[in-house]
């Protein structure tokens, strides 16, 4: 595919014409900016009178803790309609073509857009909207909303906002400037409540994950001189839990004192296979480069792969690509 950068505007422009009738999608195993960033999106659109789809590879599409963010009547289908060939299909906050459906659904559509965040995005539309410096896609949306000269209402404000409160740790991390300050301003302004996706996204905790990240702490050992903290999470952890929602422990895993890297593995997938989730404090210590070299990606800060590396190997291993990039040296 052939494809080239483009401005807001520009896609803004491609968006709104009357024969692109999009089809909004966005990642595998979503988190609340790419679900937020497809509601937002989406309503804007409908709001300027475009016919609008939404699909999602998974199945179902929202992970339980985000369908709050749904509303009645908005239906997300698991594949994307058979006229895909007439239509512009828009992907937000996908770092990569292989992250959407199994087989190379992407080809088929008329034009895709891609609009995303992540510093690695493999820039696989024809236009593709990339701002590495973005908190969020969410933010970059904004600035399509904006240039579209889309009024900003409480129902494309609040998915929006989740998505950047979510992507900043509460405007915690690095990646929080003061552009995404004003940007959150003005979702705050059009009528995003703060204080009730506070409550939802951080308090309304379900009981599985709280008994998850128990016994991933548990655990969890000290490796690269103390400097990384990691832990496995079985297929047996999630039986005994009631459930597989890891989403946020290995933020908590990272916050301990004197942990610089937080590494969080959990059984995914076919037997033998793994899901890796990476955070590091320190965003020039690269974590999407370690987890490009296993086919995987993300932030500097935050990224993640998925492997069949025996645990003992692949803790090895991390303990090593961390050493390389703290510099420090091996365990006796």
């Amino acid at each position: 595919m052939t494809g080239r950068d483009a401005t807001a505007r520009e896609v803004a422009e491609a968006l709104l014409d009357p024969g692109s009738r999009p089809v909004v999608t966005a990642h595998h195993n979503p988190d609340a900016d790419a679900i937020g960033s497809m509601l937002g999106i989406t309503r804007a659109l409908r709001a300027a009178g475009q016919e609008v789809t939404m699909a999602h590879p998974d199945d179902p599409p929202v992970p339980a803790d985000l369908m709050f963010m749904v509303g009645e009547g908005e239906e997300i289908l698991t594949r994307p309609p058979e006229d895909l060939g007439e239509r512009t299909l828009v992907t937000v906050d996908c770092a990569s073509e292989k992250r959407l459906w199994h087989d190379p659904v992407h080809e088929t559509a008329g034009r895709v857009i891609n609009i995303d965040h992540h510093q690695d995005n493999t820039r696989f539309g024809h236009l593709n909207l990339v701002v590495p410096h973005a908190s969020s896609t969410a933010e970059v949306l904004m600035g399509v909303i904006e240039a579209a000269g889309i009024a900003l209402t409480p129902a494309i404000a609040t998915p929006l906002y989740a998505g950047m409160v979510t992507d900043t740790g509460r405007f915690g991390y690095t990646n929080t400037g003061p552009e995404t300050h004003r940007a959150a301003a003005r979702l705050l302004e059009a009528g995003a409540d703060n204080a009730e996706l506070a409550r939802r996204l951080y308090e309304d905790q379900p009981l599985d994950r709280l008994r998850l990240m128990g016994r991933a702490l548990d655990r969890s050992q000290r490796l690269a001189d103390g400097r990384m903290v990691a832990a496995l999470l079985t297929r047996e952890d999630f039986e005994a839990a009631g459930g597989d929602d890891s989403e946020g422990i290995v933020e908590v895993m990272r916050s301990g004192r004197g942990v610089e890297v937080a590494a969080l593995v959990r059984e995914a997938g076919p037997p033998g296979a793994y899901r890796v989730s990476l955070r590091s404090v320190d965003p020039d210590v690269d974590m999407s480069a370690i987890a490009r070299e296993e086919g995987g990606g993300g932030h500097r800060a935050a990224a993640g792969f998925s492997t069949k590396r025996p645990p003992d190997e692949l803790l090895a291993w991390l303990e090593r690509c961390v050493l390389e990039r703290l510099g420090g040296n091996g365990r006796p």
